[in-house]
């Protein structure tokens, strides 16, 4: 009896190990195959890095060269407001458009164009009204069509809510 047990013994342990080897063994393969994706995405993560690195020291040198320039423009620049209607005027547009045109407001312009002396303007709406000066009247034109349009293009959220309640007082959806 005491070979017979011995025997059911082994025989459970080896049916037990093959179960469990076919368990694991998908298991192995998808753990393989995720060790090579690491492997790979590592590599790939190295080797963007050391690009980065190149760029942003490129990126440093040509930063370097023409800030100081822009700087020194930027400063040098004299913006007052009759130099702003001027503009306007030779660009011929509204204070509307210039406005949509450099990105603010239509009454920043009113109050830049009725202000005395030199403006103090922020240094990315100087920098807009110093590009605004180097484009001529088609340039202009045209920029402030491409701006209306995408702002067409672009729905409010009141008017959608102004709609909704149409909708409802004509006890529809």
């Amino acid at each position: 009896m005491s070979d017979v047990a011995k025997i059911l013994k082994a025989e459970i342990a080896r049916i037990s190990r093959r179960e469990a080897k076919s368990a694991t063994n998908r298991i192995g393969k998808s753990n393989a195959s995720l060790r090579k994706v690491a492997a790979d995405l590592k590599r790939r993560v190295v080797l963007l890095e050391k690009e980065n690195k190149h760029l942003l020291a490129a990126m440093k040198k040509f930063q370097e060269e023409s800030p100081q320039k822009s700087d020194e423009a930027n400063k040098k620049s004299r913006i007052t407001s009759k130099s702003i209607r001027s503009l306007r005027g030779r660009l011929g547009l509204s204070q509307a458009g210039f406005a949509k045109l450099v990105g603010v407001t239509t009454h920043a312009v009113f109050l830049w164009e009725n202000k005395e002396g030199v403006l103090s303007l922020r240094d990315n709406t100087r920098q807009a009204l110093l590009s605004v000066r180097a484009l001529g009247a088609r340039e202009a034109k045209q920029k402030f069509a491409e701006a209306r349009m995408e702002s067409k293009t672009v729905k409010s959220p009141s008017s959608k809510m102004k709609r909704g309640k149409m909708r409802l007082r004509q006890g529809g959806r």
